[in-house]
């Protein structure tokens, strides 16, 4: 079976294992755990800040700058179908007790000055940006980009907070260290697993009184008083030292990918937006919904994942080789040729792109 739903499907290397097996651990509430220590100061280092601490998962790190940042009732700012809105269970409105304030932007990139008229209405104490962008299909923010947001949020005495999940696929993509795409914003969480591979983790960077304040409400909310958290530190340290160079070979095969899925008839796709490691796909073209197709593509021997009604979403990672590209290139052009419904049957549609289109005009989307 190959599997391309997501690359929280990578395992621990064998030198992960190793570290592992071999952690010294210690009290790491207390500061006493050696490679949480390690851990910390080394992503730091790379993210260019004062300090960081680990947290057990990236949403977790997410919720705690949101809680870090922000009163009850503060309305925060930002892309309306980023992570921390769409795939969270709403932890910012149910647990954080906050205002989502979203722009809507179809590659996922904010506008500073859509931003900057948000800010001034909303007097948001916070802006949340996503690189790379999930469910815009991996899209990066440039080092460009981020400082003029950053710089339109100063203006405005507004905070950023990175949900850097992929932030090392995009400081690849770009070829730029990890600090340049977070300098001057003032958190930034970068998960350790997905392409990185780590079994489990994140950190939380930012200054020291950020890191500071994040720690209190990382241990309100239960994860701080992992106890031993230098296995999985452990395993992330070697995931720095040794994983980030290889996401080059991940985003190879999703452009090797994404360019042989859009020759198949009825698969609408640009190569040219493929950025990192995720491949978007409208298969409306086909007759078919996402889910039907997911569940034919799980039959045929691939598993990809339902995006939305119309599309679906492939995923490369360390254990998808140039071999299963070519092979999960050819079941689902086998699979869309012998399931697909004919042009004759399908309706007088011009695809999903459209229908989203004209539904966001519907709802008056585009703005706050």
């Amino acid at each position: 079976m190959i599997d391309l739903r997501s690359d929280l499907c990578t395992v621990p290397t064998e030198e992960m294992w190793d570290a592992m097996r071999a952690a010294e651990l210690g009290w790491a509430t207390v500061g006493e755990d050696r490679s949480v220590n390690e851990l910390c100061a080394r992503a730091a280092e790379l993210l260019g800040k004062d300090d960081a601490v680990w947290v057990p998962t990236c949403g977790m790190a997410n919720l705690v700058a949101l809680l870090t940042f922000c009163e009850p009732g503060d309305a925060v700012v930002l892309e309306s179908s980023s992570h921390v809105l769409s795939s969270e269970a709403m932890g910012i409105v149910d647990i954080a007790r906050l205002e989502p304030r979203s722009l809507y932007a179809a590659d996922g990139r904010l506008v500073p000055g859509a931003v900057h008229e948000l800010l001034a209405e909303t007097r948001a104490p916070l802006l949340v940006l996503e690189n790379t962008h999930t469910r815009a299909g991996g899209t990066v923010l440039s080092v460009e980009t981020t400082r003029a947001l950053v710089d339109v949020a100063q203006r405005h005495d507004c905070r950023v907070h990175v949900d850097g999940a992929r932030l090392v696929n995009a400081a690849v993509a770009l070829g730029v260290p990890l600090a340049e795409l977070v300098a001057g914003v003032n958190s930034v969480a970068l998960s350790l697993n997905k392409g990185l591979s780590a079994p489990i983790g994140a950190v939380l960077a930012g200054s020291a009184a950020v890191v500071a304040r994040g720690r209190t409400m990382l241990h309100r909310l239960g994860g701080a008083t992992v106890h031993r958290a230098g296995i999985a530190a452990a395993a992330g340290l070697v995931a720095l030292d040794t994983m980030v160079d290889r996401i080059a070979d991940d985003h190879r095969r999703a452009r090797e990918l994404g360019s042989r899925l859009a020759m198949i008839p009825g698969l609408r796709l640009d190569p040219e937006t493929v950025e990192t490691n995720i491949v978007l796909v409208d298969v409306s073209g086909t007759g078919l919904t996402a889910a039907e197709l997911v569940a034919l593509l799980a039959d045929a021997g691939a598993w990809v994942m339902e995006r939305d009604a119309a599309r679906v979403r492939l995923v490369t990672h360390r254990l998808v080789t140039d071999d299963d590209v070519e092979e999960a290139a050819r079941i689902v052009a086998d699979v869309v040729e012998r399931h697909a419904v004919s042009a004759e049957a399908l309706p007088d549609v011009e695809g999903f792109a459209a229908f989203e289109a004209a539904e966001r005009a519907g709802r008056g989307e585009g703005g706050a």
